[in-house]
């Protein structure tokens, strides 16, 4: 039968029935699961009691098993069990780097910022256009609320910062190999999907790990706006 959901070089024109239905897709996602299972023993080691922590692991993790699944199986309830936790990951992430390193009304502003983009892009711009153009909203939102969470984080903790920038440009890389994806496929037949998995993963940890050096409360005493005030010494 025809494909459902979204299409990738490898996406065969019907489906065969058999698993995996996309190969390279299914196998790079189990890289997911690995950073997954990884941020969850780094929990239990450094932050056995932070429930957020155990929450992003094992959200990450689903995210992985999930696209294992999509990639595999290519069924409408394998893909929400894809996107599904990816989003709420997302969302949990920004919020708690967002409050660490913000004022709450900022850490807010952001927040909604990020949530209202791709749906204010998706419907103001015309049906019909490339992913790359649809998609640049997108990016430069990112680019904008990641970089300004890293500049202020380096003030709060080099080594968060560090993991940050990380991040950010891990999941850049990523958006930009997921953009190219139908533009390669004559030159590589399976695309380009499987490195969006690999990279973007990589951002889910190195988030992970800035969240890990950045502890709560770290933005007392550093001022009010992100250009204002004093803050403290920088952690090791």
């Amino acid at each position: 039968m025809p494909p459902f959901g979204p299409m990738y070089c490898e996406t065969p024109g019907l489906l065969s029935g058999s698993f995996p239905e996309e190969p390279w897709n299914a196998i790079s996602s189990g890289v997911i699961v690995l950073y997954g299972l990884l941020a969850w023993g780094l929990t239990w080691r450094h932050a056995p009691r932070a429930v957020e922590f155990h929450a992003l692991s094992l959200l990450l993790a689903l995210n992985g098993i999930g696209s294992v699944l999509w990639h595999g199986l290519r069924t409408g309830w394998a893909l929400s069990l894809d996107v599904q936790p990816a989003l709420i990951f997302l969302l949990l992430m920004a919020l708690l780097w967002a409050f660490r390193v913000l004022p709450w009304f900022l850490a807010l502003g952001l927040i909604a910022a990020l949530i209202a983009t791709p749906f204010l892009a998706w419907a103001l711009m015309p049906a019909g256009q490339p992913i790359l153009v649809r998609g640049a909203p997108m990016l430069i939102g990112l680019l904008l609320a990641g970089g300004l969470l890293v500049w202020r984080t380096v003030g709060l903790s080099r080594g968060a910062a560090a993991f940050g920038a990380l991040s950010l440009g891990s999941a850049i890389a990523a958006l930009s190999f997921r953009s190219i994806d139908p533009m390669t496929c004559k030159l590589i037949p399976f695309g380009t999907h499987f490195l969006w998995h690999i990279l973007l993963s990589t951002a889910a940890f190195a988030g992970f790990l800035a969240l890990l050096h950045l502890k709560p409360g770290a933005l007392k005493g550093a001022g009010l706006w992100p250009f204002a005030g004093r803050a403290p010494a920088p952690a090791t």
